[in-house]
């Protein structure tokens, strides 16, 4: 298990921003899109020779002629998808880097702990500990007591083994250990606090995980319940408005270049619940990522799963929003 240094990771979020970038150039000429006056964003409803509208599973390989909000926001939604996919791999990765470290230095320093009051001595119980699985923290204490063996200097072996571990508890344990080497007959004592202090961190972990992980399906609920809402509107409001007659401009002050309400284009409304669907999948995933596990970066995977649930509920066959009008 290694932990993706921050090199590779700012490598990952440059090629999110290019793939961004050329998924939004792709979705434009694909799509046909054509800013208007009126409508920046896409609200294009260019059908096929069949006369179909162009959805992510009818057909896809068949474009339509001339602009598609359909074909540009889908393309858009899964550039955006594919882009937050290598930051999410690195994430997770470093997540569980860095929770396999927080979970295994109670139980390797226990073993420590054992072993030297069994009447061994530190660093040879600290050999012995590294040739056991606790994760990175053995093979990292296992590089600095072979160093300390080759001559290197104690203290500056596990210094440098605290700071590869990433783990804001690594230095602290291996600073517990320099203190242990140098308190002679007090070694057992200090060990067993800094076990007792580390297993009581553990636990508020797990509890503070536990108590914040509805925060998660709260999230969650409120994508659905956006989604329903969008797809309502469009299927018990719009669409109906759609096929009223035409209402002169003169009723009331209409803009400028409109000859009435029903001139609107019913895209330029799924344009709009797409995008802000888009936007909160993507937030809203980071969100509950800083909230329960205190990273951002951790709830990608949420934002990877929303956005693909929202791609796939606008698309949808029959009952997708860019199908019903």
């Amino acid at each position: 298990m290694r932990y993706v240094n921050d090199q590779w990771r700012y490598t990952a979020y440059v090629a999110a921003a290019i793939v961004v970038i050329f998924t939004l150039i792709i979705s434009f000429i694909a799509g046909g899109f054509k800013p208007t006056t009126h409508y920046i964003i896409p609200v294009g409803n260019a059908t096929r020779p069949s006369g179909s509208t162009w959805t992510l599973f009818n057909a896809p390989w068949i474009l339509p002629h001339g602009a598609s909000a359909s074909l540009t926001d889908t393309i858009m939604g899964i550039g955006f998808t594919i882009a937050l996919i290598p930051p999410m791999y690195i994430a997770i990765v470093n997540r569980r880097f860095l929770k396999a470290v927080e979970k295994n230095i109670p139980r390797f320093l226990r073993d420590i702990l054992e072993s030297t009051d069994a009447g061994m001595i530190l660093p040879a119980a600290l050999i012995k500990a590294s040739q056991e699985d606790y994760g990175p923290v053995s093979y990292e204490i296992g590089i600095a007591m072979t160093k300390f063996t080759l001559g290197s200097d104690y203290q500056s072996a596990l210094t440098e083994a605290g700071i590869r571990l990433k783990h804001p508890y690594a230095p602290q344990m291996c600073l517990v250990l320099i203190e242990a080497y140098s308190s002679g007959g007090r070694l057992h004592d200090v060990i067993a606090s800094s076990v007792t202090l580390f297993n009581g961190l553990e636990e508020y972990n797990e509890e503070k995980a536990t108590e914040l992980k509805p925060y998660t399906q709260l999230v969650y609920i409120s994508v659905a319940i956006f989604l329903v809402i969008a797809l309502i509107i469009i299927t018990q409001f719009i669409s109906p408005i759609q096929r009223l007659p035409t209402v002169p401009a003169s009723i009331g002050r209409a803009p400028s270049g409109f000859s009435g309400l029903t001139k609107i284009p019913p895209t330029y409304f799924e344009s709009i619940f797409f995008m802000t669907a888009v936007f909160e999948a993507l937030f809203g995933g980071m969100v509950a990522g800083k909230i329960v596990e205190g990273s951002a970066e951790a709830g990608l995977k949420h934002s990877v799963l929303l956005l693909v649930v929202t791609i796939l509920v606008f698309n949808a066959p029959l009952v997708g929003v860019f199908n019903v009008l």
